[in-house]
């Protein structure tokens, strides 16, 4: 296998074969993109806004869940290092399914394990679909109704937990708002989106996705006095992570291996969590695909089996070391699209789409390690996370309702959803899937059979 790997395609970067990854070096194998490495600088403060989630959820305390979020920051660089052409990023919209599967459990040691159990499961199961190739047939076997009731529970369940009681809806309110308002205008907008086409400033906030909704979000805080001033550390310029407490207070070796019963609970939600990922997969392949035809001077080996079996690494690596709550998907949407649009330019805009997509991650890793950098945005932290939070939900909303099809998948959809949402244990997920594919059944609403015998004539014809 690794000598058949060996045949370069015409005009495809250099790499080191090995088994189903293509290695690749910078400086050796592809050049540093500087707008990349630029972008990637300045935005990747936004990493940092999974510190309050280890701090609420984990019961970490604030250096060591800055320690977690650079370990997983540079796992990040795992795709450019073994020929995964994307920009990695979380699987966020499994947050607030984990956020309820986590507080099932009581803080501390207990709470860690099943973070763990949970992670390592996801990290298998993309692992086993990596090897066997069988996302496809995982993901077309689901019912729609059922995706869509998964997708639909995200904004009930942070809906809940902001405006509830301790939610930061009742802490930063007016500096929450504006960030997610900005943040929805630049995405969803369509008369913005017609107005950047002949406007320099908007086109640039768009393209920097989250990073000036976090900035109007920072200076409504600071204005209304939502927040507290920023600070600046000068003396310590890099900060390296804390390896030896990660080790004793979060990794598998300090809190032990989760017992089967938390393995068992956490089933069914690594089963949603790698439900909601695999459509990072199709999007990456045409965001791919669309790179490819745009310029001959290079191919693009996009495969979605070896980007399976990275980010089921990442998963992985990060269940044993550092459980991180936001899960490590094999995709950010946003930066993946500026980058590939950047790409399409040409050759003189960016040599390679690899390269762009290696630079853009390698300085996210090094942001995330400069202290004046954090101490500033520190402030920030618990707003950035609600903002992300909350345009999530909007977004999987949307992708929720283009699921169902029929009134029946819509009725299904809305009970499994809130069923999801409120069950409020670590067996929501099973009760969720239960009462989903139950519905299904009971009302004749699916039959995986028919399904294969209409894809079976539609690829005859």
């Amino acid at each position: 296998m690794a000598h058949t790997r060996t045949q370069r395609r015409e005009n495809e970067l250099p790499y080191i074969p090995f088994g189903p990854f293509q290695i690749r070096l910078p400086f050796i194998h592809y050049k540093i993109e500087s707008v990349e490495f630029i972008q990637g600088l300045i935005l990747g403060v936004t990493a940092l806004a999974a510190v309050p989630y280890l701090e609420q959820y984990l019961g970490l305390p604030y250096e060591l869940a800055w320690s977690c979020v650079i370990i997983e920051t540079f796992l990040y660089l795992l795709h450019s290092l073994l020929g995964d052409p994307v920009v990695p990023g979380w699987i966020t919209p499994t947050l607030p399914l984990t956020i309820v599967f986590l507080e099932g459990f009581p803080m501390g040691k207990e709470r860690i394990q099943a973070m763990i159990a949970l992670q390592m499961l996801v990290g298998l199961v993309f692992i086993f679909m990596g090897i066997t190739k069988l996302a496809d047939k995982f993901v077309h076997a689901v019912p729609d109704s059922v995706k869509g009731g998964i997708l639909l529970a995200a904004p009930v369940t942070v809906m809940a937990g902001q405006l509830g009681e301790g939610g930061n809806m009742h802490k930063y309110p007016l500096a929450i708002v504006a960030g997610v308002g900005l943040l929805i205008l630049i995405s969803f907008s369509d008369k913005y989106q017609e107005k950047r086409k002949t406007n320099r400033f908007l086109d640039l906030v768009a393209r920097y996705g989250n990073l000036f909704p976090y900035l109007l979000a920072m200076i409504v805080g600071l204005l209304v006095g939502e927040l507290d001033a920023p600070g600046l550390e000068i003396g310590t310029f890099i900060r390296l992570p804390h390896f030896r407490e990660v080790i004793d207070q979060v990794s598998i070796f300090g809190v032990g291996i989760p017992p089967v019963s938390m393995f068992v609970k956490a089933l069914p939600l690594a089963l949603v969590c790698y439900l909601i990922a695999f459509g990072d997969f199709v999007t990456t392949e045409t965001l791919v695909t669309e790179a490819r035809q745009a310029r001959d001077d290079e191919y693009i080996d996009f495969n979605s089996s070896r980007s399976n079996l990275v980010s089921g690494l990442r998963n992985l690596i990060l269940s044993i070391i550092a459980p991180f709550p936001p899960l490590s998907g094999p995709l950010w949407v946003g930066m993946t699209v500026s980058v590939s649009m950047r790409y399409r330019e040409g050759k003189k805009a960016m040599k390679s789409l690899l390269g762009g997509m290696s630079s853009f991650r390698l300085a996210t890793f090094l942001s995330v390690m400069i202290v004046p950098v954090v101490s500033f945005f520190r402030p920030i932290f618990g707003v950035g996370s609600s903002i992300t939070l909350m345009f999530q939900a909007f977004v999987c909303a949307r992708i929720g309702m283009d699921y169902c099809k029929s009134d029946r998948d819509k009725m299904i959809a809305g009970v499994m959803a809130a069923v999801l949402a409120t069950q409020g244990s670590a067996w929501a997920s099973a009760w969720a899937l239960a009462v989903g594919f139950g519905l299904n059944i009971f009302l004749s609403n699916w039959n995986p059979f028919e399904k294969k015998a209409e894809q079976k004539e539609n690829s005859k014809s």
